[in-house]
């Protein structure tokens, strides 16, 4: 449009221009709208109360995360908190796979001890048995603090040394 208000192109010569705009751009990926001749402005529908500063590729970030139906703190987290969820979750994960690996191998342990005591030979007086501790970077201080609490009543005095990573 002129200043005038008046159109520049006919209604023919505009609906030209606008299928030959959809016809080169039908297949680009991440045009949803297609405007081919306008005064376009963009409207900000933010809240004008707020004093917090909006980012626009924090709110594209966050707009892909909520797509998914997924939180965007599951893989990048904003506070300590949703740091320690995140691991928690992580552990979670892995913690059945961990079971089963001690298992697998506690059953091929007890295999090997029950097969040399049938041997009868004297140094097959020992059993053994074999447990995974769920140790992991993030906890491994906090596990050799209850293990020491632990000692104090009786229990092993190997286990907070190994939660420590002593052999």
């Amino acid at each position: 449009m002129d200043k005038n208000g008046d159109l520049i192109f006919d209604l023919d010569e505009a609906q030209d221009i606008h299928e030959n705009a959809v016809d080169m751009l039908k297949r680009a990926i991440g045009v949803d709208v297609l405007t081919t001749f306008a005064d376009v402005t963009v409207e900000d529908l933010a809240d004008k109360n707020t004093t917090t500063k909006t980012d626009d590729l924090e709110r594209l970030e966050r707009t892909v995360y909520n797509s998914l139906g997924i939180s965007r703190n599951l893989f990048n987290t904003d506070s300590n908190l949703a740091l320690s969820y995140s691991v928690l979750n992580d552990e979670g994960v892995f913690r059945p796979l961990l079971l089963q690996l001690a298992t697998f191998y506690d059953i091929i342990t007890r295999g090997i001890s029950s097969a040399t005591k049938s041997t009868g030979r004297k140094s097959n007086q020992y059993t053994f048995r074999l447990y995974m501790l769920e140790t992991t970077q993030y906890n491994y201080k906090d596990l050799a603090k209850m293990f020491k609490e632990h000692v104090q009543i009786g229990y092993s005095k190997i286990l907070p040394q190994v939660a420590l990573g002593y052999s």
